[in-house]
């Protein structure tokens, strides 16, 4: 047998055990469930299961002063908005604005809700969930073009936020990757003092490469695989975009970003992008901290809710952020 892939970060191989208390759970959940690869079915039909998925979820999930839904039309498109208020005291803070994952095919603030909920209640701050176009039906540019018109709302004349007002630009996967191009389109066009800080949690930021974390988790028996995200990708990206930055921004230029809190899960084919996009950004002299959420898969905050080491993760993060980002005013009723 060939050895084992070598994380370079660690010096040893790479981590196969999965977090006992979230194979339990993850066994619990999966119960009278019929089986079927979500991965694989047309992307209406991946988009279903996944809801239902999390929506199994949410029993145990954490509750919120009010949670106000908003639509904004932009280039033809209606993108729906969830804004998550933990309390109903939040004069002074900065609200966060979230991009969900799914490989830029699948996801919604439903199945995020998760997450929404634990980093407004977290942070003590107004969370606003951000559903863009998904692809194939709207490839590449769309997402971007939708994620765009809604931080330029926020921060514009008829923002929502009072004058002066920042916000924290958050996502996880696919929506990590949507923040991060989005902030170093503000900073190209002199507007990143608009976002005073970013979350970034396991995401996809270059290429699909041979061997390393791809290697070692790619076969998809922690959930995420190599072929899946392929497909992801196939749907999201054109065929003549070849390297573009907008789509793996670790071939874009990175310094000038606000300070940046990156996680990486262990067991995670995209594992090394974090780690890369971290080493990158500091060699860029942007203020940045790195979390590595030991023996635990790509997607796991979405557990946060009976997973105590998820919910952990999230308020880190927010901690993070909470020493960085600039005091700002926060949505108005």
């Amino acid at each position: 047998m060939p050895a084992p892939a070598v994380n370079p970060w660690t010096g040893q191989p790479y981590a196969q055990r999965l977090d006992p208390a979230l194979a339990r759970l993850l066994e619990q959940q999966a119960e009278g469930v019929a089986k079927v690869d979500r991965y694989a079915v047309p992307f209406p039909e991946s988009r279903k299961l996944l809801e239902e998925a999390r929506i199994r979820t949410h029993a145990n999930r954490v509750s919120m002063h009010r949670v106000v839904n908003e639509d904004l039309l932009t280039n033809g498109r209606l993108v729906k908005l969830r804004w998550y208020y933990p309390s109903a005291d939040h004069a002074q803070c900065t609200p966060i604005v979230y991009l969900h994952g799914g490989g830029w095919c699948v996801g919604s603030n439903l199945t995020h809700d998760t997450v929404l909920r634990h980093l407004a209640y977290a942070a003590q701050a107004p969370v606003c969930g951000v559903e863009y176009s998904l692809a194939p039906e709207y490839p590449f540019p769309a997402a971007l073009e939708d994620v765009r018109a809604v931080i330029d709302f926020l921060c514009g004349p008829s923002s929502k936020l009072k004058e002066g007002g920042e916000l924290i630009l958050a996502g996880d996967s696919a929506g990590a990757n949507l923040a991060l191009v989005e902030a170093m389109r503000r900073r190209d066009e002199d507007a990143t003092s608009d976002i005073s800080a970013l979350i970034l949690y396991y995401g996809c930021y270059g290429p699909h490469r041979e061997g390393g974390s791809f290697e070692a988790y790619g076969d998809g028996r922690f959930g995420l695989s190599n072929q899946a995200q392929a497909r992801y990708l196939e749907a999201y990206m054109p065929t003549s975009s070849g390297s573009d930055w907008r789509i793996f921004p670790l071939e874009g230029e990175l310094r000038g970003l606000p300070p940046t809190y990156v996680l990486a899960a262990e067991l995670d084919p995209l594992y090394d992008d974090s780690i890369d996009l971290y080493r990158v950004l500091k060699d860029c002299g942007v203020p940045a901290e790195l979390a590595v959420a030991h023996a635990l898969p790509h997607g796991f905050l979405n557990q946060a809710n009976d997973l105590p080491a998820a919910a952990r993760a999230i308020e880190q993060s927010v901690a993070y952020v909470n020493a960085v980002a600039r005091p700002a005013s926060s949505p108005r009723d």
